[in-house]
């Protein structure tokens, strides 16, 4: 064991312990967020997560040195073959020679459990790296919610480590990755086999919505594809609220944010994510986003109220495929469905019910 090696008295976990079978998935992919309740009508293209150049700590001098060593181990930085040992203790093999994806203020591997016999991914968080905001709100807003999320259309917690200054987080792994990388390979996903996606997908949100969980971060690259489903990932900017609450914090991807929010006003995140959800099914059939984020946010608000987006020539769509993404796309919140209502859209109802029939839920990505 190398003096950088955590003992067994610093490794501390919290298993998640409820009786759930286990199911093979994880957010890889960490794409341009921002989050800012300070100046809401200007959405930095930020996220919550610090930029890399907050990272390091160096003693001031040569003269410091001897001060340095005797330093607790809380201001020493670990690389993530540290853990490998300490991850072996508990039964895992972790494969630190590919990174499924990284984030700002983390890295995700994959994993072998032995215990349970199956592959997750490991999110990695350095929490030196991490600003008192996510510290101290975000962060453990995040695994509390997440904690909470049991549903088959959301991409599980299995546990969560701790040692010297890293959190490590044990989830279910997707081994097709995400929905962008799904769709920029393959190109638009054909209407049947989107509206199948999208059933998955609001089953997952509504679930969230029904325990008073917003996601408030919808996006392609936050779904996982894993053999016979989509699943909702990625937890950072989740909120716990009342069903009549509104946000004043002002977070997510701005080519999948509600008017509201690119007007920088109060907003209901439920019917948000609605709206977010709306234009993940555009993208799917489409291959293309309906706005464009480099437009003033102004722009995009007027071209969302007039419905301004192409769908190619080439793409052919039912009526029902486009009522139903239209109608989560309302620019009135009033005339908006809730995750619940969107159950019953034209295209999605028909796949719920044969999930229910014949079992399609089963079938594979690749058929």
């Amino acid at each position: 064991m190398t003096s950088e090696e955590p003992t067994r008295a610093q490794w501390s976990s919290r298993e998640d312990r409820e009786n759930q079978p286990p199911m093979p998935g994880s957010m890889y992919t960490k794409h341009s967020t921002y989050s800012t309740s300070k100046h809401p009508t200007t959405h930095t293209r930020t996220s919550y997560m610090p930029s890399k150049s907050s990272q390091h700590h160096h003693p001031a001098s040569s003269s410091h040195h001897n001060h340095h060593r005797k330093r607790s181990d809380a201001t020493k930085r670990y690389a993530i073959e540290d853990f490998r040992q300490a991850f072996a203790r508990k039964g895992m093999d972790l494969d630190t020679s590919n990174k499924l994806g990284r984030g700002k203020y983390s890295k995700v591997y994959k994993a072998f459990d032995r215990n349970n016999n199956r592959v997750v991914a490991v999110k990695a968080i350095d929490t030196q790296e991490l600003t008192t905001d996510v510290k101290m709100k975000f962060l453990p807003r995040e695994l509390s919610c997440w904690r909470k999320l049991k549903n088959p259309f959301v991409v599980g917690l299995h546990a969560q480590y701790e040692a010297q200054s890293m959190i490590f987080l044990t989830m279910e792994y997707g081994s097709q990755g995400d929905l962008l990388r799904y769709v920029q390979e393959h190109g638009g996903i054909h209407e049947q086999k989107a509206g199948l996606f999208m059933s998955q997908l609001i089953r997952g949100l509504q679930f969230m919505h029904s325990i008073n969980i917003a996601h408030r971060d919808i996006k392609l690259e936050n779904i996982i594809l894993f053999d016979n489903c989509v699943k909702l990932s990625d937890f950072g900017f989740v909120r716990k609220m009342d069903e009549s609450a509104l946000s004043s914090t002002f977070c997510g991807s701005k080519s999948y944010s509600a008017p509201e929010l690119l007007r920088g006003i109060v907003y209901n995140p439920f019917l948000s994510d609605v709206w977010s959800l709306g234009v993940v099914g555009f993208v799917m059939v489409t291959n293309r986003m309906p706005f464009d984020e480099k437009k003033p946010n102004n722009v995009i608000v007027e071209l969302q109220r007039n419905r301004q987006y192409v769908i190619p020539h080439s793409v052919f769509l039912s009526t029902s495929c486009i009522s139903s993404f239209e109608s989560m796309m309302a620019f009135d919140t009033r005339n908006r469905p809730t995750s619940t209502d969107c159950l019953a859209l034209p295209w999605i109802t028909p796949h719920i019910v044969m999930d229910r029939h014949s079992g399609l839920v089963n079938q594979k990505l690749s058929d």
